[in-house]
């Protein structure tokens, strides 16, 4: 049975498609951290994509392999080719066969052009669209979050949109194929989102919401199916290596002392402490506010609220403020009626604050801004927001957090260092639990070891078997 080829329902050239994905490329670079720095994992993914793609029909040439330097599980395609898998996606995978089975699933959208699909259809619908909500994505969150007015949007500009359920089995279908030719085991691809289903369940839990209400904890909501919709690709496909293949060894050596988590470069969350030794800023949140690091935000939030950090990045607007409280009210947000603005002091640092009450995508929110002069001669900005009358709640906690933001010594930034996959061989007495007590994962810390190594609630590596910790 040969590869399904796109229907001639699109209106985008080939060559169209490919000066899209070259246009959105840096764009995709800057929202996930870039790629990530090791010329060896690139070379060993961009080796296993391109002996997929070479069964595709379509010359391997064509196709552009990217690993993300980002820890977040996830997996796209643009159009024109262009294949995104994250380091935090290669973590997760436990052997070779399940690695390919998510590049296999996105080439698998590049052929049948669902991307471009999309992009033509929203042309015709809306008038106009942005790439953001055209690409495909084999694992995602609930988006960008809400837009705030001018404070821009938390966690990035890109709401990467999911397929429909007919979309994912045609590429799951095209996957398998292509799978089952280059000789790995079809239903690896099963396994890893059997994975990737528990992750999202976990990542709920660490962020408080106990497996419900939005967020990573409904994933497949976009991606409709999950494992079994893997299953039923592999009977719709009816090929199957006679001997298939895992690399698991082999797949293991090559992951063994990759990056796990934040990556110093972006910006590290320990705890509920965010360092950057880069911008030599260090603040605590708030204990129970799990912290999210994203591209051009961090965002600790809960039930009651959610405060949020970020850098005024144009230095002309920093240079043309006389002080914190011009910079807030006749720069940062000169539109919004402001009340109660007041100068104070952040750690002993110059600082001013105001609040408003805004309008969200969601409803009215009460908003409080702090904006302070740091030492680097940039601007830190805080955001508390809150549903309205409940910023009274959550204020001097919020606070009390901000006036832990400190300029880092030369000393302290050098001190932070990433953690690191590192593969061990179990020794006899060796348990997840002993394991988990001296990595430097924090709470959750033996569950977290259990996903990565596709581990049941009460089942413990056997001695002699290669396991995955961090340290």
């Amino acid at each position: 049975m040969t590869i399904p080829q796109a229907s001639a329902q699109i209106f985008m050239s080939p060559e169209e498609a490919k000066k899209l994905g070259t246009q959105e490329h840096p764009k995709i670079l800057k929202e996930f951290g870039g790629v990530y720095d090791d010329p060896n994992i690139g070379a060993y993914v961009a080796g296993i994509a391109g002996r997929i793609a070479g069964q595709s029909g379509q010359p391997a040439s064509s196709f552009t392999f990217t690993v993300l330097n980002s820890p977040i599980v996830n997996a796209f395609a643009l159009p024109g080719g262009y294949v995104y898998i994250t380091r935090g996606t290669l973590a997760l995978a436990n052997n070779e066969a399940e690695a390919a089975g998510v590049l296999g699933h996105e080439i698998g959208h590049v052929i049948a052009q669902h991307s471009e699909k999309r992009y033509d259809r929203s042309l015709i619908t809306q008038g106009a669209v942005g790439i953001g909500s055209v690409l495909g994505s084999i694992f995602l969150g609930s988006g960008a979050g809400d837009l705030v007015g001018q404070l821009g949007s938390v966690g990035g500009g890109l709401y990467l949109a999911g397929f429909s359920r007919e979309n994912e089995l045609e590429a799951d279908t095209i996957g398998v194929k292509l799978l089952a030719r280059v000789g790995y085991a079809p239903e690896a691809q099963a396994a890893f989102l059997q994975s990737m289903s528990n992750y999202g369940d976990l990542a709920g839990k660490m962020a408080g919401r106990n497996g419900g209400g939005g967020g990573v904890s409904d994933l497949f909501a976009t991606h409709p199916g999950g494992p079994q919709r893997v299953k039923e690709a592999m009977a719709a496909a009816k090929e199957y290596p006679n001997s298939p293949v895992y690399r698991r060894d082999e797949y293991l050596d090559r992951i063994d002392g990759m990056i796990y988590g934040d990556d110093p470069k972006e910006g590290v969350v320990r705890g509920n402490t965010f360092t950057h030794p880069g911008l030599r800023v260090g603040f605590s949140m708030p204990d129970g506010w799990p912290i999210t690091n994203a591209s051009d935000a961090v965002v600790a939030s809960n039930s009651a609220g959610r405060i949020q950090f970020d850098i005024e990045g144009d230095k002309k607007k920093v240079q043309a403020s006389r002080n914190a409280q011009d910079y807030l009210t006749r720069i940062w947000v000169p539109k919004l009626p402001l009340k109660n603005v007041e100068t104070i002091k952040v750690n002993g640092m110059p600082a001013a604050t105001a609040t408003a009450r805004i309008q969200l995508k969601s409803g009215n929110a009460d908003v409080r801004f702090v904006a302070v002069g740091f030492p680097t001669d940039d601007i830190m900005r805080f955001v508390v927001i809150a549903p309205p009358g409940g910023l009274g709640k959550i204020d001097q906690l919020a606070l009390r957090s901000i006036n832990t933001l400190k300029h880092l010594s030369a000393a302290e930034a050098a001190a932070v260092k990433p953690v690191r996959l590192k593969v061990v061989k179990v020794g006899s007495g060796d348990t997840v639990e002993s394991y988990a007590k001296v990595a430097p994962l924090g709470s959750y810390a033996t569950e977290q070891l259990r996903l990565l190594n596709a581990l049941k609630d009460s089942e413990q590596p056997k001695p002699g078997e290669r396991f995955k910790t961090v340290e």
